[in-house]
């Protein structure tokens, strides 16, 4: 499955929305509300940067191990018998998914380079 840049940040910007409410929607504890709080607001702020970078190569592997991180912990933070670990699980799993797949597309497409070139190439017309 091939996803393009703009989808990729798109859904993860929509999965860290969600996460981050996930607080008010499910009777958890402290430590979920602000775990979910805090790395739903940190996909989004990935997503944002992604969606918005020329080369979100890097963005896009931030994403996964965010969406890694999230989906840990729930064990991690001792709220997996709460509402809100089921929240962290899914969008974990989804943002650390599509985090990973859009990385894969970024490098099999080798954006880093043609961003690269498309930047001298820039640079060496307007310098002339």
């Amino acid at each position: 499955m091939k996803i393009s840049n703009s989808s990729a940040g798109t859904i993860a910007l929509i999965l860290g929305i969600v996460t981050m409410t996930a607080s008010v929607w499910f009777d958890t504890t402290p430590v979920g509300s602000g775990v979910t709080l805090g790395l739903g607001a940190i996909a989004a702020i990935y997503a944002l940067w992604s969606l918005i970078a020329r080369d979100p190569t890097k963005d896009h592997w931030s994403l996964s191990v965010v969406g890694l991180i999230l989906f840990i912990s729930p064990w991690i933070g001792q709220f997996a018998g709460d509402g809100a670990a089921w929240t962290a699980w899914i969008a974990g799993a989804l943002i650390m998914l599509v985090g990973g797949a859009a990385y894969l597309a970024d490098e099999s497409a080798d954006v880093a380079a043609a961003t690269r070139e498309e930047e001298r190439r820039t640079y060496a017309s307007t310098a002339h």
